[in-house]
C-alpha cells in the first residue's frame, strides 16, 4: 500500500476538564481511564444502560485534568449533551475547540517520509509525540502504520506531508477504511448494536475496570453470551451505475435477515457495512444474499 495522507472532513475535538475530569469520564467510557498516562491516548465507546453504541472517541489524557475527546461523526452538540446528561455536583467542563484544530491520517509504512521528526515505534504502545503544540499518534482502529496528526488551525504544518506523500481523497479514504473494517460510529454503529456485534470490544471495552454506562451487559456478554448478528464489510455486485437505496433490507429466503447500511466505490468496485443475522452468513459468503429490491443484485461477503 503507497503510502499517503488524508485531511478529515470537520472533525470534532471536545476538550473535557476539572478536577473530576478522571472519575467523571472512568464512570462514562467503556476503557480504564484510570490507566491512561499523561501523553497517551485511547479509543472509547460511551455505551447505553443496555449496552448499545451511542458514541466513540479517542480519548488523549494532555494534564492530570484535562482531557480531549476526537470523533469523526457525532457532532459536538452530540457529544456534549451525552457527557453532560449525568454530571450531578462533578467538577468537570466540557468545550468544544473543534475549530482550534485539523486532523490528518497517515499511511507512514514504506518512505522515510518523518522519520526524522517521529519515532514512529515509539507511538505504537498509545503515546502521544507532541510537536509544535500539535500531536502525533497511532490510529489503533486501523492496523499497523496508521497514524493521525492533530495540528493547530493556522499553521501550515500540512506541507511536510505535502513534500513527500500522496494525498487520497475522501471516497478514497471511506473506501480503504471500510476494507479494513473500521466502521464510524453513528454513521454505520450506533443505537442499535452492541460493541460485539462490530467487534469493538476486543480493543475498546476493558471488562476489569469499575462500574461504568452498560458494563452489566458487557460483563454478561463477555461470560457467557453470544450475539446473534454481526456487522460486517460485504461487496456490491450489480449492473446498476446507481446505489440502491439505503439503509436497504438484506433478505434470505423471503426474510429479513439484516440491513446494508452504507457503500462506497472505488473504480468498478463496491464495499459497503452490512449487519447480518450469522444464520445467514454461510449464505453471505457462498451465495450472496438479495437486497430488498431484488433488481439491485447481492450482497457477497467480504475477506481482505
Amino acid at each position: 500500500m503507497e503510502d499517503f495522507f488524508y485531511r478529515f472532513d470537520s472533525p470534532i475535538v471536545i476538550q473535557a476538564s476539572g478536577e473530576d475530569a478522571e472519575d467523571y469520564l472512568q464512570s462514562q467510557w467503556t476503557i480504564d481511564l484510570r490507566k491512561l498516562k499523561i501523553g497517551y491516548v485511547r479509543y472509547g465507546l460511551r455505551l447505553s444502560a443496555k449496552g448499545k453504541i451511542l458514541a466513540g472517541a479517542y480519548i488523549a489524557r494532555i494534564k492530570e485534568e484535562d482531557f480531549l475527546l476526537i470523533t469523526f461523526t457525532t457532532t459536538a452538540i452530540e457529544i456534549i449533551k451525552l457527557m453532560e446528561e449525568n454530571v450531578v455536583a462533578d467538577e468537570v467542563e466540557f468545550q468544544d475547540v473543534s475549530e482550534e484544530w485539523k486532523i490528518f491520517g497517515l499511511h507512514l509504512k514504506n518512505s522515510g517520509i518523518l522519520a526524522s521528526k517521529f519515532d514512529l515505534t515509539a507511538i505504537e504502545d498509545e503515546k502521544i509525540i507532541k510537536f509544535e503544540d500539535g500531536m502525533f499518534m497511532a490510529d489503533k482502529k486501523m492496523p499497523s502504520a496508521f497514524y493521525l496528526a492533530l495540528c493547530p488551525k493556522g499553521t501550515d504544518w500540512e506541507k511536510q506531508f505535502e513534500d513527500g506523500l500522496k494525498e487520497i481523497s475522501k471516497q478514497q479514504h471511506e473506501f480503504l477504511r471500510i476494507k479494513l473494517s473500521n466502521y464510524f460510529v453513528s454513521a454505520e454503529v450506533g443505537l442499535d448494536d452492541l460493541p460485539q456485534e462490530a467487534g469493538m470490544e476486543k480493543n475498546f471495552v476493558d471488562f476489569n475496570k469499575g462500574c461504568y454506562l452498560g458494563q452489566e451487559v458487557m460483563a454478561r456478554l463477555h461470560s457467557m453470551g453470544k450475539v446473534q448478528t454481526k456487522i460486517l464489510t460485504v461487496l456490491w455486485k450489480s449492473d446498476k451505475d446507481f446505489q440502491p437505496t439505503l439503509p436497504s433490507d438484506i433478505i434470505m429466503d423471503q426474510k429479513t435477515v439484516g440491513q446494508l447500511r452504507t457503500l462506497v466505490n472505488n473504480g468498478n468496485s463496491w464495499l459497503g457495512v452490512a449487519k447480518v443475522h450469522l444464520k445467514a452468513k454461510e449464505r453471505l459468503e457462498k451465495e450472496g444474499l438479495d437486497l430488498e429490491d431484488k433488481s439491485m443484485g447481492k450482497i457477497f461477503g467480504y475477506e481482505r
